[in-house]
């Protein structure tokens, strides 16, 4: 089984952490291939998958709490489960597998609580959903959900060698998650949240009303044009600067990944509001093939 070698390569023995890092695994992988919620557990070096996976595993189902299931119980759910999540830290354990590796990765390399606290700030504001006034508060939320767990995958990688390299970790969630905010736009509408910021609608004379209720108007097309935009222009020369790191060819990989989902969104034009836009599986997995091919065998 590949997690025994990942384990093996972590210097992971303790039989009960073993089967807790095998669970996080499962359940990292066993998510949605279209979303490659997949890849986390198989594009990085062998040591360090198991505590992706951990933090992987730990991030879904926080995620499953905010956006999943009748939105009244939501917020109850979040705070059971970030309650849970702090209850293991002060234990040092859990009886629950992805608690348990969780604690153990953090233990391991040092890593602050406060990673998961942010993350648990962010989707709090998620389930009390407001709009985002400007593209700094937006980038502020990313931040929380997304940079903060994302420094996490990067210092279980290389360790604190690249600690000054979190400001660009924390774009490289921004631009990924302004991505992803136009590819999901249909179904966050329904699920009544608009995460564009207001001053963008302003400036291009886009009213909220309109697409709240998935309106399409001319002005719509300048609007994500320019959102789409600030993944194209700025996410080549953010992965540059990754380059001679350990992580060079994810964030190449991931900029061309968001450059697909970016064309598709502009490809679909007021569809855009009526479903979501995902680039085919085949696409999506030639952009990472040459990263899974990199660590093979493990």
């Amino acid at each position: 089984m590949l997690v025994n070698r990942w384990l093996d390569a972590a210097g992971i023995a303790d039989p009960v952490l073993r089967h807790c890092y095998t669970v996080c695994a499962r359940e990292a992988s066993g998510a949605d291939w279209a979303r490659g919620r997949w890849l986390p557990p198989r594009i990085g070096p062998a040591a360090a998958r198991p505590h992706w996976a951990a933090m992987v595993a730990h991030g879904f189902r926080a995620d499953a709490c905010a956006d999943s299931g009748p939105v009244a119980d939501r917020r109850h759910r979040l705070t059971e489960f970030a309650e849970a999540t702090r209850a293991a830290f002060a234990a040092g354990g859990s009886h629950d597998p992805v608690l348990h590796a969780l604690v153990h990765t953090y233990r391991t390399f040092g890593m602050p609580l406060s990673l998961i606290e942010d993350m648990f700030t962010g989707m709090r504001r998620d389930v009390d959903f407001r709009d985002f006034a400007t593209y700094a508060e937006l980038c502020q939320w990313v931040t929380q959900v997304a940079g903060s767990p994302a420094y996490g995958v990067l210092w279980t990688t290389v360790g604190t060698e690249l600690k000054q390299a979190q400001p660009l970790m924390r774009e490289v969630a921004e631009l990924t998650q302004v991505a992803d905010v136009l590819c999901d736009l249909s179904d966050d509408l329904d699920d009544g949240r608009l995460y564009l910021p207001l001053e963008d609608l302003d400036q291009f004379g886009v009213h909220p009303e309109d697409l709240k209720a998935k309106r399409w108007t001319p002005a719509m097309a300048d609007l994500i044009a320019f959102e789409a935009a600030r993944v194209t222009d700025r996410f080549p020369a953010l992965a540059a600067e990754w380059d001679n790191t350990p992580v060079g060819p994810l964030t190449h990989a991931l900029d061309e990944q968001f450059r697909l989902h970016v064309a598709g969104v502009l490809a679909a034009g007021q569809d855009v509001l009526h479903r979501p836009v995902l680039p085919p599986v085949g696409v999506f997995l030639n952009v990472w093939r040459p990263v899974m091919r990199a660590v093979i065998p493990c």
